[in-house]
């Protein structure tokens, strides 16, 4: 199927396209590991409120949990403008065209967001008043962690969709855009990694040396909840490498290069010896799991700076000939506007020779200025000269051809040495008859 080939905006981007691809890049890794603390802040909250149920230790948790969704989800938004801003600038025609794709979903995005921070912000300070109806309580974190996992989902929708023009004839709108090859595989990788990256986050957040009189437990209680929050990490990244090889192997061929094979295996590998400590962590119970945390955490994010390039260099090779099509149509439309625009001045010009009167073209561009039908301005009016030189018109002529100064209250008349006699003879002939 062909894909649809939409003309661009010749406009210059606002800095150089090298500098606002490592923008892009930077920008979005802040942005989604944000998103992941907030999905995931939500997710593990929701579950400890479930556990709470049957141990109040679990409630405390998901309270102290909950504080840091809202804290992060601000940051996810703030640094989210960027990405959108930037994605929007190097990639405006497929952005564009898959953002009207999905039109009614896509404009749902705020309406959704908005009660999604409402509900966060119910469930946060109103914690108190909810917690002895469990139902309720339990309810509206569902809810909220509902939108906050289903928005991203339309975000990867959109993006997805922005990658492969040739598919665009056949989408009738957000649910069929999203059942196009590699969405749901990659959101469930994006679940993982959103599972992966908060864990990790909250192995640290309950290692802080206040965390144990934040919430009042024992030292053993507090590697308990260590040791489930590294359960989750490893099962996530077990997940996450699954997940990532169906990414891999369904993804569209268009898009793939050497380069960016090996930048995933790259990315790949410095999970391994993560995983490998996180292992030895969970074997060797009695401690507080901090043995190489901070290598753990240093793999992964080097992992997520190069899965980043290698993300965007996919999407630079699946665009890469669509990109190529619509600057080449934009540069035939520019050519074709100019030939428009000089035959359409050729034409008027052609036009105007045929109607005007001999004479009148060369008046009008010489002597109208000057000279106005009846009122005297620089010159004199048109109708004084035609009774001075009535049937006359070689007069004029030689007076152009050598004009003096008749009146003390007006300037000397400039001569006309690049008019031909027959010019002057046709100018004084049509004054004289008009």
């Amino acid at each position: 199927m062909t894909p649809p080939i939409p003309r661009d905006i010749p406009l210059p981007l606002p800095a150089p396209e090298g500098f606002l691809e490592i923008l892009l890049i930077v920008s979005f890794l802040i942005h989604i590991l944000f998103v992941h603390l907030m999905v995931g802040g939500s997710l593990f909250s929701l579950v400890c409120q479930i556990r709470g149920l049957k141990s109040p230790d679990y409630e405390k948790l998901a309270y102290r949990i909950m504080q840091t969704v809202t804290v992060n989800k601000s940051l996810a938004v703030v640094m989210g403008v960027a990405p959108l801003l930037v994605i929007n600038t190097l990639y405006a025609p497929q952005f564009y065209a898959s953002s009207a794709l999905i039109g009614d979903m896509w404009m749902a995005v705020i309406p959704l967001v908005t009660v999604a921070f409402l509900l966060a912000y119910a469930h946060k300070f109103w914690w108190n008043h909810f917690i002895n109806i469990p139902e309720l309580h339990i309810g509206i974190a569902a809810l909220e962690t509902g939108l906050f996992l289903f928005i991203p989902l339309i975000f990867m929708t959109n993006v997805n969709l922005m990658l492969f023009p040739e598919y665009w004839p056949q989408v009738k709108g957000f649910f069929s855009a999203m059942l196009l090859p590699n969405v749901l595989q990659r959101y469930l990788h994006f679940i993982s990694a959103t599972i992966l990256f908060s864990s990790l986050f909250f192995v640290w957040w309950s290692g802080r040396k206040s965390f144990q009189n934040e919430v009042g437990f024992s030292r053993l209680r507090v590697i308990s909840v260590r040791r489930f929050f590294y359960a989750f990490a490893f099962g996530a990244t077990v997940f996450q490498i699954l997940t990532g090889l169906v990414v891999f192997a369904s993804l569209p061929p268009q898009g793939m290069s050497w380069g960016f094979t090996l930048l995933l295996m790259l990315g790949g590998l410095l999970v391994l010896p993560a995983m490998w400590w996180m292992w030895q962590n969970l074997t060797h119970p009695g401690h507080l799991l901090d043995d190489r945390l901070k290598e753990i955490t240093a793999c992964f994010v080097c992992a997520a700076i190069i899965m980043g390039i290698a993300r965007h260099d996919y999407r630079e090779n699946a665009l890469a000939d669509h990109k190529s099509a619509i600057a080449e149509k934009t540069a035939n439309y520019q050519a074709a506007v100019k030939d428009a625009r000089e035959q359409a001045q050729l034409t008027a010009k052609t036009q105007e020779s045929q109607t005007l009167v001999p004479g009148e073209s060369a008046f009008n561009l010489n002597c109208a200025a000057c000279h106005h039908p009846t009122l005297t301005t620089v010159g004199p009016a048109l109708q004084e000269i035609k009774e001075i030189y009535a049937n006359n018109p070689a007069g004029i002529t030689a007076w152009t051809k050598a004009p003096g100064k008749k009146r003390p209250d007006t300037m000397k008349m400039p001569g006309f040495s690049q008019l031909s006699d027959d010019e002057l003879t046709a100018i004084s002939q049509y004054l004289l008859s008009h």
